[in-house]
């Protein structure tokens, strides 16, 4: 490897340290590496290529249904050219409708049989720039005998006046699965007299949520069994809370399906109406005292403070007649505490039956900017009889960053050779960096691409 440049002693700005390294239309092509050290002696990789290509003046898209389930005879593909500056490509598209079974191995199924086209259209661009043709899938489905497989599409768009082409591609797989059934936020361990909550996720062969669905839920506790029905929201999720107090068993398990005869399926079999299964153990506190920290519904904002609740369960006896208990909590977040703190509780003099002393107590969340993408939440308390009670929570937050940045062109469309103004806004003294490329390099490797989820 040949070191062609190199700077010594550099101090970042705000965190931020600004170089670059002239190249000429005669630099050698290929990959070229640029190697960090801090004063630690950590060291950071980062690759580039260098290569003489034309950039593309526009883009071809196929779009395509997420799943073909064998009970789908049609299916609509669309193919769009769209120039980088959004306006639409007309011209020519020829089109090539493919099949490939999948082999099955150790860990499922994976690509890897031979590809099967069946199938060319010849299409011209509609004024939008797309073109959409209806396919009939009875002929192709049959190529790969229901197994599992992809079906793929490669096309050509020809630019009219140009001659220009370009291609684009697309798959999507083959399923016998029209219905998926999927437990979320449900916890693998269950506490004694605090509820178990949990979501069923139902969602159709192409991923889309189905809403007023039907769920029936079994629960086996031993030799004893409870059913219930539950309706998905407009979001295709089914809450659920249950009783544990007479959880005695070491483990429950749990199963949630669209049907009430489970085995429900096509005369033929090649149906696959989807169940869920998840097991349930029980969570050991010598005391039988808990703490549990209630999920929130997805994700948390980042700007805005969080409140977060905990229900707990303290063995009367366990207190030694203390009417107060002090809880403790951290709130961590990529390896850092960001919070701590303590919150004290008095405790009623009601128990139920077992003897225990139930309540509620809830923590502030804040600075949540800080806490993105995830916050972890420790919470524990230490009994006078010793026992440490605790229990830890993952909360993933909206990603957004403290330091809000717009940036706007003064119109959004401009004549060749005009004038025009760039606005950029943030909080007084930031650093901004700006760059300036054509449209069209994005197309080339657009996973290359900084977005919010590489900013760590």
């Amino acid at each position: 490897m040949n070191r062609i440049a190199q700077w010594l002693n550099q101090s970042t700005t705000s965190g931020i340290l600004d170089l670059s390294h002239p190249t000429t239309t005669e630099a050698k092509q290929g990959f070229y590496t640029i190697t960090t050290w801090t004063e630690r002696g950590e060291r950071t990789f980062h690759t580039f290529e260098i290569i003489e290509y034309v950039l593309p003046k526009f883009e071809v898209k196929v779009h395509l249904p997420d799943d073909i389930t064998v009970l789908d005879t049609e299916v609509t593909v669309k193919i769009c050219g769209k120039y980088t500056y959004g306006k639409p490509v007309l011209g020519s598209v020829t089109a090539e409708m493919c099949t490939q079974p999948d082999f099955s191995g150790m860990w499922g199924p994976y690509p890897g049989g031979s590809v099967m086209c069946t199938r060319n259209v010849n299409m011209r661009t509609d004024k939008t720039g797309c073109v959409t043709k209806t396919i009939n899938m009875t002929d192709m489905m049959s190529t790969i005998n229901y197994n599992n497989g992809r079906f793929l599409v490669n096309s050509k768009l020809e630019e009219d006046g140009t001659g220009v082409v370009l291609e684009g591609s697309g798959s999507t797989k083959f399923t016998k699965r029209t219905i998926s059934v999927e437990f979320r936020d449900a916890p693998s361990t269950f506490k004694s007299g605090i509820d178990y909550e949990g979501k069923i996720i139902v969602k159709g062969a192409d991923s889309s949520p189905m809403p007023n669905k039907s769920i029936y839920l079994y629960e086996y506790n031993g030799p004893n069994k409870k059913n219930r029905t539950l309706t998905t929201d407009s979001d295709g999720v089914a809450s659920f809370s249950l009783d544990t107090s007479s959880w005695e068993m070491g483990y429950v398990s749990l199963e949630a399906h669209c049907f009430k005869d489970s085995s429900q399926e096509d005369s033929e079999g090649y149906v696959n109406y989807e169940a869920a299964y998840h097991s349930v153990y029980k969570f050991y506190s010598k005391s039988k005292s808990f703490l549990m920290i209630k999920q929130a519904e997805g994700q948390l904002p980042c700007d805005e403070n969080v409140d977060v609740l905990i229900d707990f369960t303290i063995y009367k006896e366990e207190l030694n007649g203390q009417k107060t208990l002090d809880f403790f909590y951290l709130v961590l977040s990529k390896g850092k505490m960001v919070e701590h703190g303590r919150s004290t509780v008095t405790l009623t003099d009601g128990e139920d039956d077992e003897g225990e002393v139930k309540g509620k107590l809830s923590l502030m969340l804040q600075r949540m900017a800080e806490l993105v993408p995830y916050a972890q939440v420790v919470v524990y308390t230490v009994l006078p009889m010793g026992e440490i009670v605790a229990d830890s929570s993952d909360f993933p937050i909206q990603l957004c960053f403290r330091n809000k940045v717009s940036l706007q062109f003064s119109s959004p469309q401009q004549l060749p050779g005009e004038k025009t103004s760039l606005e950029l806004q943030a909080q007084p003294g930031s650093l901004c960096s700006l760059r300036a490329i054509d449209q069209s390099v994005l197309l080339k490797k657009p996973e290359k691409e900084l977005s919010a989820k590489a900013v760590r």
